[in-house]
């Protein structure tokens, strides 16, 4: 079980604009609304919301707290140019856990610090706030113990490489020990490249461990952290606002029937033409993976043995979904064929895990 050295795997290109999300700006002040333009040019695809609305920004009609509520959910961040306060107000009553909360950025409206308040590590706060005080020639104003510390955090780590922490309290145990200068053992079943960072040692003599593995049972560390590999992907077609109870009750039996955890899924695939689709949506909120989409083309050029549909392709312009997006994403091999139930199609793919230090 000790790593080995790969090839890391490539997600495909449109994963990252995925994983995103939305990314809310809102400032409250006219020089709030000026550097919320600079701020634009490094998110394009953030909406701007602000008491000063031109250009790009819209106006910011309910009060802050009422219009977060609407928004926290659906997004990746919300980037505040306000004090603090404002934004720690307008955010306490939403917060859920550090694996589903979005981040939260705050900057003055000079543009002299910004502020990762909430999600610093998972959500990518900090990264965030990284490349924004980069961007503006701003003071970074990091504050999580593991980053100011230098130490590794596993956190950050595991959602870098799509593994699933299955206790999330158990961050808090490593990291501490972490900084306590306390070695944190390590050991996968899967191959990890790369020169493990201090702190972390390959073997299983240590009283806090990390473990990469299917199997939960596996725990040799008396406080051991449980890293669960994604590497599954659905495909997924679906007829115009079918039901998201029959998805979901088709998913979980299919899972089910194949002995796939869902907490193995890296990602759900479909066509472009789907991506508002509701329920598709609902599912990838309630498994927290990202939607990747691909055009009719990026499907129809893709090689493989397909289970085809005239109907599906006069519809689409392709002759299968599931199956294409499936092998679309990452070329993952396909494991779980065409099924099709109460208007939806459904496909599953699979792709070894490959991790890296």
């Amino acid at each position: 079980m000790n790593a080995q050295n790969f090839m890391t795997a490539h997600f495909p290109m449109n994963l990252e604009k995925a994983l995103m999300d939305k990314i809310y700006i809102i400032s409250f002040t006219q020089k709030g609304a000026e550097l919320s333009l600079k701020l634009h040019k490094i998110y394009p695809d953030a909406l701007l919301y602000g008491k000063y609305p031109f250009d790009n920004i819209k106006m910011l009609e309910k009060d802050i707290k009422s219009f977060t509520a609407d928004i926290f959910y659906e997004s990746r961040a919300v980037i505040f140019i306000s004090a603090v306060g404002i934004a720690v107000r307008a955010v306490a009553p939403l917060i859920v856990s550090k694996n589903k909360d979005a981040a939260v950025i705050v900057l003055d409206d000079n543009g002299r610090y910004v502020i990762p308040v909430l999600s610093g590590h998972i959500g990518g706060a900090n990264e965030m706030a990284l490349k924004i005080a980069e961007y503006i020639n701003a003071e970074p104003v990091i504050t999580t113990a593991t980053d100011i510390n230098n130490k590794f955090a596993v956190d950050v780590w595991a959602e870098k490489n799509n593994l699933y922490i299955d206790d999330i309290t158990m961050i808090k145990e490593v990291s501490s020990r972490l900084l306590r200068n306390e070695k944190i053992g390590f050991v996968s079943e899967y191959q990890v490249s790369g020169i493990m960072p201090d702190g972390i040692v390959a073997d299983m003599q240590q009283e806090c461990g990390i473990v990469i593995a299917d199997n939960l049972e596996i725990k040799p560390y008396p406080y051991t952290m449980q890293l669960i590999p994604k590497e599954y992907v659905l495909g997924i077609g679906a007829r115009k606002d079918a039901e998201y109870n029959y998805l979901k009750d088709f998913i979980e039996r299919v899972l089910k029937e194949n002995n796939i955890d869902k907490r193995k899924i890296l990602a759900i695939a479909s066509i472009d033409i789907k991506k508002d689709e509701k329920a598709i949506l609902k599912l990838s909120k309630d498994l927290n993976v990202p939607f990747v989409t691909y055009s009719a083309k990026q499907l129809t050029d893709m090689q493989g043995d397909f289970t085809s549909s005239n109907f599906v392709k006069k519809i689409t312009g392709v002759d299968n979904v599931c199956e294409r997006a499936v092998k679309c994403f990452n070329g993952s091999e396909i494991i779980v064929k065409k099924l099709c139930e109460n208007g939806f199609t459904l496909s599953i793919g699979h792709k070894l895990w490959q991790g890296s230090f």
